[in-house]
């Protein structure tokens, strides 16, 4: 169980990199009247939000919880 704990840590890392990686592109070839638009700077943040949780949850994964696993 330890195993696949640590796999789907890395697994989430990895796609969270990748998420954070689109993220910036997107942000980086937007129009530039994009960025003085409340919605699109609203859905950036929000996208950001949910990148925080998700590197969070990675980390959450590799660490571990021994409260929670069963011997």
């Amino acid at each position: 169980m330890r195993t696949l704990s640590i796999l789907s840590g890395i697994a989430v890392l990895l796609t969270t990199i990748a998420y954070g990686h689109l993220l910036h592109h997107h942000l980086m070839h937007s129009f530039s009247e994009n960025l003085h638009n409340p919605a699109f700077l609203a859905g950036w943040a929000a996208g950001a939000i949910v990148g925080i949780f998700a590197l969070i949850g990675g980390f959450l994964l590799l660490k571990g919880s021994r409260a929670h696993q069963i011997e």
